[in-house]
């Protein structure tokens, strides 16, 4: 029997929010609906991707995106670019993602999925992610960079958690950054902790990505 299983990088995102967009355009007149457009939209365009990047896969189902390339320590930079143009694309449309990149044993052939790297990912959006990040899995990180000082700042931020994620807003135009994330944070904060706690992060990610181009600090204490 082939050894169907190779080793591939592997990223599980998800649609924050993903139920209410389903609820709008579901319960709203045709005129009005406008998630399925947008997500329609985004995948069409990182599918078109697909032709310059070989043996790229992609699948989507539900809130739930799947990206997987076979694993070489060359193509890291090529895949993590594409992670961080796909979660800027949603951005741009409104829309937010957490997720999980890892690595593993994967198979993928007419609609059937066998992959270890897919259950760390999907393990590390779950767990570790939270915020609007697409978090590297630890052991990924320390198998491309043996010296984390020779991380890559520009494709890999690391937090004070010590979690490594896609730096999507590098070498992003700050004002058109801004403008997609002013339209999804409304001036008053969101009541519930955890969306709120989304909101201030996504905001201090911005701050910190362009310090002089700072239009909102949150203050964390009344």
């Amino acid at each position: 029997m082939a050894n169907l299983l190779t080793n591939y990088f592997v990223a599980f995102i998800d649609l924050l929010g993903f139920s209410s967009m389903v609820s709008h355009d579901c319960e709203s007149p045709e005129t009005a609906q406008k998630y399925i457009d947008k997500l329609k939209s985004t995948h069409k365009k990182t599918k078109e991707l697909q032709n310059g990047i070989e043996g790229l896969q992609l699948t989507q189902f539900s809130d739930s995106i799947v990206l997987a390339l076979p694993y070489k320590k060359e193509s890291f930079n090529e895949f993590s670019t594409l992670v961080s143009n796909y979660q800027y694309e949603l951005l741009q449309n409104g829309i937010l993602c957490r997720g999980g990149i890892s690595y593993g044993m994967h198979h993928y052939e007419d609609d059937f999925l066998f992959s270890s790297g897919l259950i760390h990912a999907y393990n590390i959006e779950k767990d570790i992610s939270i915020n609007p990040r697409i978090v590297v899995s630890k052991d990924l990180v320390d198998l491309l960079y043996p010296n984390l000082n020779e991380v890559p700042k520009e494709t890999l931020i690391r937090e004070s958690d010590g979690a490594f994620f896609i730096n999507y807003l590098n070498n992003r135009n700050p004002q058109e950054s801004w403008e997609f994330i002013n339209n999804i944070i409304p001036h008053n904060l969101a009541d519930s902790p955890s969306i709120r706690g989304k909101q201030i992060w996504l905001i201090n990610y911005y701050n910190h990505t362009f310090p002089d181009h700072v239009s909102r600090a949150v203050e964390t204490f009344a």
